[in-house]
């Protein structure tokens, strides 16, 4: 081992760099990260920009929850046109009017 160190370089190792093929493969590295960088701090604002638009519409839905539910307690005597116990049913033969014509009169 010591052989090879104690022969003379053919070229000063002061003197050596990495020409322009380094310089490139720097830039090429440095722009690679920079769009990385723009594209992960735009992805990450868009989920934090829906979640916030989340929220809110989750508070206002219970805002409205709410003011519905103090309209409905103020008047506990009317049906909500909502409720399927207060909807009309559908009336049986037996018990709607005879509307039809009639046959043979």
């Amino acid at each position: 081992m010591d052989i090879l160190a104690a022969q003379p370089l053919p070229f000063d190792p002061n003197q050596v760099t990495p020409g322009v093929v380094g310089f490139a493969a720097t830039v090429l590295v440095a722009v690679a990260v920079m769009l990385l960088m723009w594209d992960f701090n735009r992805r990450v604002r868009r989920i934090n920009d829906r979640a916030h638009i989340k929220e809110r519409i989750e508070a206002e839905l219970a805002e409205r929850e709410a003011e519905e539910a103090a309209a409905g307690g103020a008047a506990a005597g009317d049906p909500s046109p909502d409720d399927p116990a207060t909807q009309d049913a559908p009336s049986s033969p037996a018990t709607a009017p005879d509307e039809s014509p009639q046959r043979g009169a």
